[in-house]
Formats: structure tokens, C-alpha cells, sequence
């Protein structure tokens, strides 16, 4: 059984450590068919870049990261073991929950089959009303012994390294910009 102390260090090496790591693989080169087999390291083929902020203490973290030509401000939030992502998409022209949910529906089925929940909502920007985000809430329950476990903790970080992925990758192919930056949005 860990302390508090060692369920909060535990947290927050989980959230500032291993999942920025992590999230750098968001975007990834394959080797090529045209040239001879040979090992390659994720960490090496890794093309994302990824910023954090967090505070310390705090149960949550939040991501900027750059893949596919664009970036997508992602927050993740871990209470011991529960586990809540929330993705921020910028509301522009006649983007809202409703439409984005329709046009990401085959993502979120390829979610839900790993176990995620999901809701989406309108959310204007602090300190200026006239401006909102879509945001999109993937919540999951992992084992109670998630911080102990760390193949556990490989499990919830890879899925959720592939949500991630495969979210900016039907974005793209909709056509929806994800940048909060390219939307003169605050970050």
C-alpha cells in the first residue's frame, strides 16, 4: 500500500515524465520498404514535440503537441486511477460539439472498444466570451493499483498515445484545425 506522499510522486512522474515521453511518439517515421530491414527505436523515429505545464501538486497536466502540421492542446488528469483526457479544439467558423462529434465518430468507436467514455461540450475561453473551445472528455478507470503497476501504467500511456494520434489524424483528414495558435487563441 503507498503513503500519500508516494501516491503523489508517483502521479506526477506519471504525468510529467513518462507521459511526455510518451506523447513525443505521437508522430512517428516507418522505415521505408525500399531499404534493407534494420531495428529501429521508437524513441529515435519519434517526430513529435511536445510542452508541458503543470504545477506542482496538481492532479493534472497540460500538453501542446506538435504532429502532422498542426498542434493540439490536450490535458490529462489522474486521480490514482482514474483517468480523464481532455482535448481542446478551437471553435472556429460553425465547429461545435455536435458537428465535431459526427465527424470523429470513427475515432471515438476505436476509443470506446478500449474502454473510454466520452463527452463533448462548447467551453468559452477565459476572458473572452466571444471565442470557445470544443472540448472533448475521455474518461477511464484504470485498476486501483495502477500507480503500483507499472504495466498497467504502459497500458493507459501507449492507448492513450494512440487516441492522441489517431485524434489529430481524423482532424486532418476532416479538415479541422487543431491549433489553438493558428486561431489567435491564448495558450
Amino acid at each position: 500500500m503507498l503513503t500519500i506522499a508516494e501516491t503523489q510522486q508517483r502521479s506526477e512522474r506519471f504525468l510529467t515524465g513518462q507521459m511526455v515521453e510518451a506523447l513525443q511518439a505521437v508522430e512517428y517515421e516507418l522505415p521505408s520498404f525500399e531499404t534493407e530491414p534494420r531495428e529501429v527505436h521508437l524513441s529515435d523515429a519519434a517526430r513529435s514535440l511536445v510542452q508541458i505545464r503543470h504545477v506542482r501538486g496538481a492532479s493534472d497536466a497540460t500538453y501542446l503537441i506538435k504532429s502532422f502540421g498542426d498542434e493540439l492542446l490536450m490535458q490529462l488528469q489522474l486521480n490514482v486511477h482514474r483517468l480523464v483526457v481532455v482535448y481542446r479544439v478551437p471553435a472556429n467558423d460553425a465547429l461545435d460539439a455536435n458537428t465535431l462529434a459526427v465527424r470523429l465518430e470513427r475515432w471515438r468507436l476505436g476509443a470506446e472498444h478500449a474502454g473510454w467514455r466520452f463527452g463533448w461540450r462548447d467551453a468559452p475561453v477565459a476572458g473572452d466570451p466571444g471565442r470557445r473551445y470544443v472540448e472533448i472528455y475521455c474518461y477511464a478507470f484504470a485498476g486501483r493499483d495502477f500507480l503500483e503497476d507499472e504495466t498497467q501504467q504502459l497500458y493507459w500511456r501507449t492507448d492513450i498515445v494512440q487516441m492522441t494520434r489517431y485524434f489529430m489524424i481524423e482532424a486532418a483528414h476532416s479538415g479541422i484545425r487543431l491549433s489553438p495558435r493558428h486561431s489567435g487563441f491564448p495558450l
